[in-house]
């Protein structure tokens, strides 16, 4: 049994992005909006970047399953329209925090990807949170250089890590005998399709499209194998 609580890594990743956001925040009150816009860009080109890292992370996946994960989270999503009512809520409980945008974007950022996943089944499954915790000190930091461009509504995706990250935690600690290698191989390559999802709106592409209505895809993912 591990010398700490399970969820341990989750509550100083929610943390530190909190504590970042505000950070950021701050900030963003002595950078001008150019380079604001310009830190903004910076994280779309990055978001390419990491997509085609998690592509070759996912190389092996099971093309069929991916799209059949994408799909059916994508049509579970679009039936509750979880961006919009995530939107509707943090807009009526979070007044004068600022767009949902900021939000929005730290929340995939921040949640999608095998690290996150991975890093989830290793304090779940197997009681190792220093994964999860490297992934916290980074999500701080880029909390701080987001929220410095999109306000300090970013800080509040750290409500967003505790109920999906830690959810993750506790799916893989109670079903750590259902995930296999194939399927975080399939965990991966939906994180890249969502992380392009992510670049395409950051740099001002395609600004409509609702990732949040696909984020149950990389769950569904973790209990489908080949």
């Amino acid at each position: 049994m591990p010398e700490y609580f399970i969820g341990e890594g989750t509550l100083i990743n929610a943390l530190l992005v909190f504590v970042g956001g505000y950070i950021g925040d701050y900030l963003k009150e002595h950078i001008p909006s150019s380079l604001k816009e310009s830190i903004i860009k910076a994280f779309g080109l990055f978001s390419f970047g990491m997509a085609y890292h998690l592509f070759n992370e996912g190389s092996k996946a099971n093309i069929v399953e991916v799209l059949a994960c994408l799909i059916i989270g994508g049509v579970v999503g679009y039936y509750f329209d979880f961006e919009t009512n995530l939107d509707k809520i943090f807009s009526s409980i979070f007044k004068n925090i600022g767009s949902p945008e900021g939000f929005n974007t730290a929340t995939i950022m921040f949640c999608v990807g095998p690290i996150t996943i991975l890093g989830c089944i290793m304090e779940g499954a197997r009681y190792q949170n220093s994964l999860i915790l490297s992934k916290a000190l980074m999500d701080g930091i880029s909390a701080v250089l987001l929220a410095s461009s999109m306000g300090r509504s970013v800080a509040f995706a750290s409500f967003s890590i505790l109920l999906y990250q830690g959810s993750l935690t506790y799916i893989s600690y109670f079903f750590k005998s259902s995930i296999s290698v194939s399927s975080l191989e399939n965990v991966s390559f939906i994180g890249a399709c969502l992380i392009v999802g992510l670049a395409l709106k950051l740099l001002g592409i395609n600004k409509d499209l609702k990732l949040l209505n696909f984020i149950l895809s990389p769950i569904i993912a973790i209990f489908i194998k080949s």
